[in-house]
């Protein structure tokens, strides 16, 4: 948890999930976009792609969910809250984010159980697959460094 991120942290972070966001959206466009573009602002271009509007209120909702995550995940302002009480304070502030997100930009209608659920549903896979993801990052992180030390015992030893 020392670490000290950087701009050039939050700036990768920020373009490598932009950058997956769009294409899932441009995808989702293609198949479901003439059928939906009433049904949402994201589809209002239909099968042809996302209106810059759309992927400028991406790209914002992703910059303020990356804030989010360097501050709850970096000792930067909360350094005695557990990993769990963090990682449950960020996916919180994340939903809260494109919940506001929803609603000021029309990206759903607010009043539709369907589109609530659905985006619970992929709320709660995005949350899954990204914590999953950290973990065998951080398994991986320490296998490494243990080995390193180990390295450096035995170099000691000889």
């Amino acid at each position: 948890m020392n670490n000290k991120p950087t701009i050039f942290d939050y700036l990768s972070q920020v373009f490598m999930i932009f950058g997956i966001s769009i294409l899932i959206l441009n995808i989702f466009c293609l198949i479901f976009g003439e059928s939906a573009n009433d049904f949402s602002t994201i589809f209002s271009l239909g099968s042809s792609g996302l209106s810059v509007k759309t992927m400028l209120q991406f790209l914002l909702a992703i910059a303020i969910t990356i804030v989010f995550r360097f501050l709850f995940m970096s000792d930067l302002l909360i350094n005695k809250m557990s990993i769990t009480a963090r990682i449950i304070a960020m996916f919180v502030a994340a939903f809260l984010n494109i919940m506001v997100f929803v609603i000021l930009c029309d990206w759903f209608p607010i009043n539709d159980p369907i589109a609530w659920t659905m985006f619970l549903v992929s709320f709660a896979v995005s949350c899954t697959v990204s914590t999953a993801i950290s973990i065998c990052k951080e398994k991986y992180e320490n296998r490494q460094l243990s080995e390193a030390l180990q390295k450096l015992k035995e170099e000691e030893n000889e």
